[in-house]
């Protein structure tokens, strides 16, 4: 969720009919100088890790919230003896924190790409750093891609970092996104052109992961983009939701527990919504599970949700 602060004065925006994809030329992402699942206890092969936060950098910043935390504990992610996530997808980070979890999670082999939604020069946001979004993940970064979903009338552009890398030895675009805090009159069609991408990735043999703060409840027409049509409301997507298949948390009224095996659905993550989701390419996962941490109140307002998988 983003509130924009009363200082923030209004950015115009620029936005061209045609959605823009920016691939980065040459060589990748900035090399980092950086229950039901939540205790690792030994990685089986073919299974992925990962997590996704809204870290909540910039609005959670006054003093009953803790800076160096925050650091710390999107970093404790990656400790081997405790989640090993292989990926992560940040939202609301100010760049000198992604600079600062580079700086440390680099000689653990991770690599990243950062996506500017604001920039510098603003003293009112992030201390005076750009803010935005990110993705870090194990190993070399082959390609990025920051996909611009502006669609108009958003008061930020919407834009998400993508990388490409290994995961479980597959080639795999991983983005990490934040679509507008809105009634869906913009998010949807953001969330059409990011489907839309992701599909032609799809198409072209790339297993795709979608992380983030999607802004909506499981069951909007913003989140039909992404779900199965077999998981009913319109869905027509092409991707298994890691929380979808806990009956803890389905509508009774809907998915009757007895009978259905996955629902539009899943533990809230931020107050008593769910707005956060890791969505994976159903060709090329299975067995998806979730789990949103406590919240950490001096971290963010949202909880720390992870995710395990088999690779196909």
């Amino acid at each position: 969720m983003r509130r924009t602060p009363a200082a923030l004065a209004v950015l115009a925006v620029t936005v061209t009919s045609a959605f823009c994809v920016l691939v980065a030329p040459g060589p990748p992402a900035a090399a980092a100088p950086a229950t039901k699942t939540a205790t690792k206890t030994g990685t089986a092969a073919g299974t992925v890790r990962l997590t996704s936060y809204n870290i909540c950098g910039n609005m959670c910043s006054g003093p009953t919230y803790d800076a160096e935390r925050r650091i710390a504990a999107v970093a404790a992610e990656t400790d081997p003896g405790s989640w090993g996530a292989d990926q992560l997808f940040l939202q609301e980070v100010c760049e000198h924190q992604y600079d600062a979890l580079l700086d440390r999670l680099g000689p653990l082999g991770y690599e990243g790409f950062y996506s500017a939604t604001l920039p510098a020069g603003n003293p009112a946001i992030c201390e005076g750093h750009a803010y935005g979004n990110a993705v870090l993940v194990r190993g070399p970064v082959s390609d990025t891609a920051d996909l611009d979903l502006t669609v108009g009338g958003e008061r930020e552009p919407i834009t998400v970092p993508c990388a490409l890398a290994s995961l479980s030895d597959r080639p795999t675009w991983s983005c990490s996104v934040h679509l507008y805090w809105d009634d869906g009159t913009l998010a949807v069609p953001e969330a059409d052109r990011l489907a839309e991408q992701a599909r032609k990735w799809l198409d072209d043999g790339f297993a795709v992961v979608l992380g983030g703060d999607f802004n909506h409840s499981p069951r909007t027409a913003t989140l039909s983009r992404f779900y199965l049509p077999e998981r009913g409301d319109g869905a027509h997507g092409s991707f298994v939701e890691a929380d979808e298949s806990d009956p803890e948390f389905f509508d009774p009224a809907v998915c009757p527990p007895a009978s259905t095996s996955a629902c539009r659905s899943g533990e809230t993550t931020f107050g008593a919504k769910k707005l956060d989701y890791l969505f994976l390419s159903a060709p090329h996962f299975r067995a998806a599970s979730a789990d949103a941490l406590p919240l950490d109140t001096k971290v963010s307002d949202h909880n720390l949700l992870r995710v395990s998988a088999t690779a196909t």
